[in-house]
Parts: C-alpha cells; structure tokens; sequence
C-alpha cells in the first residue's frame, strides 16, 4: 500500500504537468489527461459530459480563449489534500491561482480530482468545483 506522502508527491506531479500542458496551449495533450468519459462538476452545479476527447480538447480550448481574454497567462495550485482511494485511485483537492503576466491574481478556487492510474499514468475521471 502506498502512504499518504507518497501520493500527495505523486498529485503534485501530476498537477505540474497538468498546469505545463494547459499553459502550453496544446489542448490535445491536455485533453489525454483525462479518461474517456470524463465528468465535470461545474461551479454553478451543472455537469459537463466528456465522452470523447476531441470533446475534452474543445472543452478546454473554449475555457483557454475565454481566459486568455481575462488576462490568464499561467496557473499555480497550492493547498493539497490528497486521500488515496488503493494503489491506483486517489482523491485529490486544491486551490487553483489563475495568474496575469505580472503575477498578479485574476481569481483563485478550489477543485477537486478524482485520479485513477491507467497504464502507470494518473488520469482525471471526474472534476468538482467546490461551490461556496
């Protein structure tokens, strides 16, 4: 069984590739970040299907745009709280900074993941914004 500091080494990894492929723009990488389906809770509730990744990659292409617009160049996560869920499932909570050129705070909120190892790679299944 793995230990709890392992895994919240492992989450952490994880979401640093996550946030360089996202910054990146190459929404085709990101949209492999994910299992197919994948499920978002957004933060008005609603629930955000993505069967396909195509449907993923178009997802978060729109999401980048819309951020672009705002003034998004980078994201920083802090803030973990990781439970594993056996060797190859974790649950993962913690806050995004959605950050200008000049560090400067656009907004910030918290989100969980639900993580599942596939082929020695962690995958998002599901996403869940915390609504306060």
């Amino acid at each position: 069984m793995m230990n709890d500091k392992f895994m919240v080494v492992e989450a952490k990894r994880f979401f640093d590739g996550y946030n360089t492929i996202f910054d990146s723009g190459d929404m085709d990488a990101f949209s492999n970040l994910f299992t197919e389906p994948f499920i978002s809770v957004r933060a008005d509730g609603t629930l955000e299907s993505m069967p396909t990744h195509e449907m993923a990659k178009d997802f978060f292409s729109k999401a980048l745009n819309k951020w672009n617009i705002e003034g998004y160049q980078y994201f920083t996560t802090k803030d973990y709280e990781v439970i594993p869920m056996g060797q190859k499932s974790m649950l993962v909570s913690l806050t995004w900074e959605m950050l200008n050129e000049s560090r400067i705070l656009i907004r910030e909120w918290r989100q969980s993941y639900n993580l599942i190892k596939v082929d020695n790679h962690w995958k998002v299944i599901t996403s869940t914004f915390h609504i306060n």
